[in-house]
This record gives structure tokens, C-alpha cells and sequence, in this order.
């Protein structure tokens, strides 16, 4: 039986199938997906899947090749692990400038966004809270340059990545816990506990994605 899907939007209904196939391990790195069988499956014409398979190969989920059906590529464990190095490098300076620049309001609502990220269950929703949570702590930070550099690691791959430690970890406790230390020190302006405290939080996400890539 074909799922139940929302053909207001058919590509994206298609993409989240898949994407969830790959991610929860149904599809593996190698395995084909055929155009036609997928189609066949939603009763859609071949269209809406191609642009599905797009949408995953913009997440670096699968390689489309010329003359073959697209192929899982999984995830990279280097490439997934490089990009959170870079943010291990940058966040921290973006962070230490946008601190004094923080105010009642601004920090405000970073909190409503860890009340979200508490209260949801969709792992999908706690990676965009995640990135929202992160992003609203550096966006005082004046140099725009740096925080382009930053916002762009948290597409593509590092969500499905995030989203594999979410979906199976029992860490995520430990991880609000971190956020909530982040923020009360922002509020307090202790730029030096509020640097280590991130610093902290990233090395520890670093090693809890190691370790279940690792262990995939």
C-alpha cells in the first residue's frame, strides 16, 4: 500500500519518505532507487520524483548520475565531521561579540526557542530548534561575513546528521541541559564561562556524533 501522503506538495511528501528510508538505515550507501518503481508505489508520474531526488541530493543524501538511477550515498562520516570542526572554530568568536550586543528582548527569545525545543517530539523540528537556537545566540554579531560562513554549515548534511544522533540518542536531555547553561551565561554577560560553556557543548556534540557514526 502506497503511504499516506499530501499531494498539495507531492515532491517534498516524497523527498520526506525517502529521506526517512535513508536515515533510518531501509536504504543503505549503494542501493539504487528507481524513478519508475517510486513513482509506480505513489501512483505519481515520473516528474514529481525526479524532483525529490533532487532535494535529497541537495541534502547529499544521493548522487545522480547521467543514464542511471540516482544512487544512496548515506552520510560522510569526514565530511559531516570536518563541518562541525569548522563550527567548533568559528561559533566561538561569533559568539564572544555577540554577547555584550545581546539585550532582554534578544535573549528572550532564545529561551522561547529552548521552550519549543523542550516540548517537541519530531526529531526533524528539534534539528531546525537547534539550528534556530544557535543562530538567534550569534546574531548580534556585527561581522555578517562570519555569520554566512556559520549559517551555511547547518544545511544539507549536517541537519540528516543531527537528525541521526536526535533520532536515536538519549542524550537529548544533556543536550537542552547545555543550551540552557549557554544562555543563562549570555544573560549574565560572562563572556568567559559563556565562551567555554559553548565551546564545551560543541566538543561534546562532536563526540556524540562520532560515536554513533561510528558505530553505523
Amino acid at each position: 500500500m502506497a503511504p499516506a501522503i499530501n499531494y498539495g506538495d507531492v515532491p517534498t511528501e516524497i523527498y520526506r519518505h525517502l529521506r526517512e528510508r535513508i536515515l533510518r538505515g531501509k536504504l543503505h550507501g549503494g542501493d539504487q532507487i528507481k524513478i519508475g518503481a517510486v513513482a509506480e508505489h505513489f501512483g505519481v508520474s515520473a516528474i514529481p520524483v525526479r524532483e525529490a531526488m533532487r532535494m535529497l541530493a541537495a541534502d547529499h543524501l544521493v548522487d545522480i548520475l547521467p543514464r542511471r538511477s540516482p544512487v544512496v550515498s548515506g552520510l560522510s562520516q569526514d565530511e559531516v565531521l570536518e563541518i562541525a570542526e569548522i563550527r567548533l572554530a568559528l561559533e566561538p568568536l561569533a559568539f564572544v561579540s555577540a554577547i555584550p550586543l545581546h539585550t532582554a528582548e534578544s535573549t528572550a527569545r532564545c529561551a522561547a526557542v529552548l521552550d519549543k525545543y523542550q516540548r517537541v517530539k519530531d526529531p526533524w523540528k528539534q534539528v531546525d530548534l537547534n539550528r534556530d537556537f544557535h543562530l538567534m545566540l550569534y546574531q548580534p554579531c556585527p561581522q555578517k561575513r562570519l555569520m554566512k560562513i556559520i549559517a551555511a554549515q547547518y544545511d544539507g548534511l549536517t541537519r540528516c546528521a543531527q537528525y541521526v544522533v536526535i533520532h536515536s540518542s538519549s542524550g537529548i536531555g544533556k543536550s537542552l541541559a547545555e543550551h540552557q547553561s549557554i544562555l543563562q551565561a549570555c544573560r549574565a554577560k560572562d563572556v568567559d564561562k559563556a565562551e567555554q560553556t559553548l565551546r564545551a557543548h560543541l566538543e561534546a556534540s562532536i563526540q556524540r556524533l562520532h560515536r554513533k557514526l561510528a558505530a553505523d
